[in-house]
């Protein structure tokens, strides 16, 4: 997102080769095809796992959910001959499935109580919040921001 994107000054405080690697595997092209190459991966994987670390799966769920919800809707319930489409509906048992199996393992980490009160408490930013946050912690770099910047402060001035 761009108002996170632009803090050049924290970027460059930050190891950003972790960060290249989930935005290659995040990269929407194909489908998310990078995601669903790895997804397939690590649920391969996590089948022949050895330990409850490697059997861990955490799937993008709204993409998830957004394959099921096609599936569903983009799929007849009956063939044209009037006949089940059981194939529609073998696969999203197979994916709800999954999921299941991925929801029942047991995560073999520690629960870190000071980063669940901060992921409870933090507040949740619209877009216009996260600029303003942006602006705030490093000043607009050019005449189109410095605007930006003017306008979302006095929209928050308003509204208090």
């Amino acid at each position: 997102m761009t108002p996170v994107s632009r803090l050049k000054k924290t970027w460059s405080k930050t190891k950003t080769a972790k960060y290249f690697i989930l935005e290659h595997q995040m990269d929407p092209t194909g489908n998310f095809y990078n995601y669903r190459t790895a997804l397939r991966g690590a649920a391969h994987r996590s089948q022949t796992a050895n330990s409850n670390r490697e059997k861990i799966v955490i799937p993008f769920f709204s993409l998830l959910i957004k394959d099921i919800y096609f599936l569903n809707e983009g799929c007849a319930n009956r063939l044209p001959n009037g006949h089940v489409n059981f194939e529609k509906f073998m696969e999203l048992a197979r994916q709800v499935g999954e999921f299941m199996t991925w929801k029942q393992m047991e995560c073999p980490f520690e629960e870190d109580q000071a980063i669940l009160l901060y992921l409870h408490t933090a507040p949740i930013f619209s877009e216009d919040g996260l600029y303003l946050a942006s602006y705030e912690s490093e000043s607009p770099e050019n005449q189109v921001e410095k605007d930006r910047w003017k306008a979302l402060r006095s929209n928050v001035l308003a509204k208090t």
